[in-house]
């Protein structure tokens, strides 16, 4: 029933913006509409064509995450500086895969001309991804790229990459000691971004001569990375590194290797959001390698309004990793703040 109300509400109050807006997205339902918009765009004075813009609706992973909320603000920043309508929506876990694909379906039978999804799961999607596309909606990905065929356009990290770069930085960390082991806490099995991340952190290390003893999959849960490792510590004694996929797992490894006080033992993780970069200025933590959320959302409004104004553009639109260390962690922090509670910040 709860999920039923979040559907509903959504439905509302896209409804209530395209009436409230006199949104055009409304009244491109009729072609002879989309026309006469079409021919009413006018040269500027420098000779610049004023465009139409798109209504944009944006299906994230979830509401408990501040990442998201990054990309939320980043795309209601750029969405008000255009003048593009934006609706960003999300189920309320991570978990939640039916739901976000309700979302989607919803969002396919509203007056919304470009649909961007940060896909839980895709397989999930498949259905609600083709009736859009049926309808004559734009397909786009954020932060998960989806393989969906008809999808135009990924924003986010170059997830494999970033992993690399992950692992390389953790082994130089342990390059003087006569054996470094490492272990993974990754998450969800069958998350595609994870996977990746999980991929190019192994290679990363194994190139700088560790030896990966395996990954564990902890579904990004801060709880299942605290018992993951309590076991890990016990059934390992030789492990001195540990990479995370996602910041929420580094910071349940962090408690228990503090409560087994292995000092030894160094951790980099993934993401750079608050609480794990608040352990890295503290010398918790090692680092961590962050992403720009909030310049994924002002990203993905840009290439919206693109993609629904008939540009090419590359299909994979990589955004900026930035190692956090304790130098520069507390400036770190203090902008995502600055983001999250000022979305018009720059």
């Amino acid at each position: 029933m709860k999920k039923l109300c979040r559907i509903f509400c959504l439905a509302a109050c896209i409804a209530m913006l395209c009436c409230a807006c006199g949104s055009p997205a409304a009244d491109r339902s009729d072609d002879s509409n989309q026309a006469d918009a079409t021919e009413s765009q006018h040269p500027t004075s420098d000779n610049h064509v004023i465009t139409d813009t798109p209504y944009v609706g944006i299906v994230l992973k979830s509401t408990d995450n501040p990442f998201f909320s990054l990309i939320k603000a980043g795309a209601e920043s750029e969405a008000d500086m255009l003048g593009v309508q934006v609706m960003v929506v999300s189920p309320e876990h991570e978990s939640n895969i039916q739901e976000q694909a309700d979302l989607v379906s919803t969002m396919v039978n509203m007056a919304v001309d470009v649909i961007a999804v940060a896909p839980i799961q895709e397989e999930g999607l498949t259905d609600a991804l083709k009736q859009a596309e049926a309808k004559g909606k734009i397909i786009m990905s954020v932060d998960t790229a989806l393989d969906y065929e008809g999808s135009s356009c990924y924003i986010g990290t170059d997830q494999y990459a970033a992993g690399y770069q992950q692992g390389k930085y953790a082994a130089e960390l342990v390059s003087e000691s006569d054996n470094a082991y490492a272990v993974i806490l990754r998450g969800p099995e069958g998350n595609k971004t994870h996977t990746l991340r999980e991929y190019g952190i192994t290679d990363g290390l194994e190139d700088g001569n560790v030896y990966v003893l395996g990954a564990e999959d902890c579904n990004c849960e801060e709880d299942t990375a605290e018992e993951t490792m309590e076991k890990l510590l016990e059934e390992h004694p030789e492990l001195n590194v540990v990479c995370t996929t996602s910041d929420t797992m580094a910071v349940g490894a962090q408690r228990a290797i503090a409560n087994a006080g292995r000092k030894d033992v160094h951790i980099v993780s993934f993401d750079g959001l608050q609480e794990a970069t608040e352990l890295v200025r503290i010398g918790e933590l090692d680092a961590v390698f962050a992403q720009q959320p909030y310049e994924m959302g002002k990203l993905c409004v840009d290439y919206a309004m693109k993609l629904y104004n008939g540009e090419t553009v590359d299909s994979s639109v990589h955004t900026d990793i930035e190692l956090i260390t304790q130098g520069n962690a507390e400036a770190h922090v203090d902008e995502i703040n600055r983001l999250l509670n000022h979305k018009g910040g720059k």
